[in-house]
């Protein structure tokens, strides 16, 4: 049916046969669902099924405003840039110049009117009963919901609909959908359309928000309510960061100091750990013996303190990189910046994180040799790297002894005279000699001294080894068969994670200064040891008067000693220090005597009573460190076990192939 500009009067003509009428709701509206069944399409009346008077919904002639690609599809019979245009004379509503109705006048849609009720071809105000009566009716597009009431009743599913604007979710093909996050709306909680909230996606910038959490870059400032890009200076974990303000990559990304969230080495000025939290060095990535130093030993039970405090197996324990600063001190080679020194003495587990870091980079050998060669820091004496490991064995080095001496890393019958041990039976031959200082024989009982005669002199002390009756207490973990290949006896007695959470022994000088070295520092020099136990170092520490911050540093008496120091490897003082426990089933295991650093809170040493105290600086392990003002040869400090047996080796004490169950070893460094 065409439309021409007779519609006015055909409008008006349907109107007047409802004259006479009474009921609030006129019989002859086509908005309720009493009206007679069955539209006609061509009554000149809005029927229940139609969009429009004879148009839209179960009529093939579509309404003005909808959709068209032919002029017959219209009741215009005008089909203008793809919709239908408003019939001629049409004075208000959709296609017409005035965009709504007003109230009596003549109207073809419910969207012609500012009311959305077209009653009987005219704009009407519905009852407001009728929108609470159980039916579809006074321009609702379902029941009591959309059409005229939209605004504030909009249909819930199900519900017809001519569009989502008729819905509390979305009109599909008529019908009410589903609320969600993709029906256009900002509804179900959402803070922004189909975004935010508890039920939608995460917000783009601009839109609005509550929360960090409504926003993709998880950022939504307060001041604002709008999600926001991220910045490194935000306050807020945000973007890629792994913890506030740092982490992640990007424009601007800064690192992540010790103890914040971290992905990868990457995100830390250090490095990541094993629970994804930031270490100032990369040894202290593993658990055990990278962050269990401090007072208290995992599963103590059977442990024997002379100090105790509260609070359970953990307490007191933190990171094995913890460093300090030495106040009022300079290190001539490294001027204008801060000396410092680390709290703990070097772990086994942290010895491992480095040999494994080093063999990860070469298909799975510890290349230590070939490493450091490839990375030798400032202070670094080249001729060390005879004492490192190149493979796990067969790590071949050969040297020359001369008389008199020529090269300090081995020194001659004439330092040895000039520093005669104790027993004056020993002696040291001239000529040329080989040794393997492979992996297994560094960090287990292979002695690298042929030189001297009797062998005694090159092992007695050493107590590295695992033999029966013997009593070894070298702390690097490795498995039972490595150890009886490589004639360290029959195996540990302890785990390997018991272990490596002690100090570090047994291990080569030139091994402690290359993993400093590797962990972002150097190996410990006297003149700094010196300064922090309050003097020098005296030349026969073992009848001398120990340096102030020292006092009380060796005692013959285990009974009365504080510390975890014994005269020698045979003995120890169990008052003190004494863990795993074990029965003396073990004769081959004497590690039990040596501490994980931070055990003894009785040896604590700072420079002002103030400050926060060094650990074992006194005892636990000697402590290899490098001779004042030398690139060349090495020295120790401290009052650790055996004290009273390792004066008899003061020529082998400087070499960096020496090592023994009596020494250990601390990092310092410079930033």
């Amino acid at each position: 049916m065409v439309r021409s500009s007779g519609y006015i009067a055909g409008v008006l003509s349907a109107v007047a046969a409802c004259v006479g009428l009474t009921v609030l709701v006129p019989a002859c509206s086509s908005s309720s669902e009493a009206a007679p069944a069955g539209p006609s399409c061509e009554n000149g009346v809005k029927d229940a099924e139609e969009q429009g008077v004879d148009c839209g919904g179960v009529c093939t002639t579509k309404c003005t405003g909808t959709g068209c690609t032919t002029n017959d599809e219209c009741g215009s019979g005008k089909c203008e840039g793809g919709a239908c245009a408003a019939p001629a004379g049409k004075p208000c509503g959709i296609g017409a110049a005035v965009p709504t109705c007003a109230d009596g006048q003549a109207c073809e849609l419910d969207k012609d009117c500012a009311s959305g009720f077209c009653d009987g071809a005219k704009c009407a105000t519905p009852a407001a009963e009728s929108h609470s009566d159980g039916i579809k009716n006074s321009g609702e597009t379902g029941i009591d919901c959309g059409g005229s009431v939209k605004a504030t009743k909009p249909c819930p599913d199900g519900e017809g609909c001519l569009d989502s604007g008729d819905c509390v979710g979305t009109c599909v093909a008529g019908k009410c959908g589903p609320i969600g996050p993709e029906d256009g709306k900002k509804n179900n909680g959402e803070t922004d359309i189909d975004c935010g909230g508890a039920n939608a996606p995460k917000c783009a910038n601009g839109k609005k928000c509550e929360t960090n959490g409504d926003c993709t870059d998880d950022f939504c400032p307060d001041a604002t309510k709008t999600c926001t890009a991220p910045t490194y200076d935000d306050g807020v974990k945000n973007g890629n960061e792994t913890d506030v303000d740092c982490g992640g990559a990007g424009p601007g990304m800064k690192k992540c100091a010790e103890g914040k969230v971290c992905l990868v080495d990457g995100d830390c000025f250090g490095a990541c750990n094993y629970a994804k939290k930031c270490v100032d060095a990369p040894s202290c990535k593993p658990k055990d013996g990278g962050d269990t130093c401090g007072y208290g030993d995992v599963g103590r039970a059977g442990a024997v303190f002379s100090h105790k405090i509260a609070g359970g197996d953990a307490a007191g324990h933190e990171s094995c990189c913890r460093t300090l600063p030495v106040a009022g001190y300079a290190d001539p080679n490294q001027p204008g910046k801060t000396v410092y020194v680390d709290k703990y003495e070097i772990t086994a587990g942290r010895m491992r994180a480095f040999l494994d870091a080093v063999a990860a980079q070469n298909a799975g050998v510890p290349n230590v040799r070939g490493y450091m060669a490839a990375n030798r820091p400032v202070r670094w004496n080249a001729g060390w790297e005879g004492a490192l490991p190149s493979a796990n064995i067969g790590s071949t080095t050969a040297y020359t002894i001369s008389n008199p001496t020529v090269n300090l890393l081995y020194p001659g019958q004439d330092q040895y005279q000039a520093n005669m041990p104790t027993q004056g039976t020993w002696s040291v031959a001239s000529g040329n000699f080989s040794i393997d200082i492979g992996l297994y024989f560094a960090v287990g009982a292979q002695a690298f001294f042929p030189e001297y005669t009797p062998e005694y002199a090159a092992t007695h002390n050493l107590n590295c080894d695992n033999k029966a009756n013997g009593y070894g207490y070298g702390t690097y973990w490795m498995p039972a068969d490595v150890i009886q290949t490589y004639g360290g006896g029959v195996g540990k007695y302890f785990s390997k994670e018991e272990l490596d959470r002690k100090a570090l022994n047994c291990t080569p000088f030139a091994m402690f200064a290359a993993f400093c070295a590797w962990d972002g520092g150097q190996l410990m020099t006297s003149e700094v040891f010196d300064y922090i136990a309050g003097g020098a170092w005296p030349a026969n520490p073992h009848t001398a008067t120990e340096p102030p911050r020292l006092a009380g540093g060796r005692s013959s008496n285990c009974a009365n000693n504080t510390l975890n120091t014994f005269p020698d490897g045979t003995q120890n003082c169990a008052s003190v220090y004494y863990y795993p426990f074990h029965d003396n089933t073990n004769t081959y295991d004497g590690s039990s005597r040596i501490a994980p650093p931070g055990r003894v809170l009785a040896d604590a040493v700072a420079i002002n009573a103030a400050d926060e105290p060094w650990m074992d600086l006194k005892g636990n392990l000697h402590e290899a460190v490098l001779r004042a003002g030398e690139t060349t040869r090495f020295a120790y400090r401290g009052y650790g076990v055996s004290w009273s047996s390792i004066v008899h080796h003061r020529n082998q004490e400087t070499t960096p192939r020496m090592k023994g169950g009596a020494f250990g070893a601390r990092c310092m460094r410079f930033k």
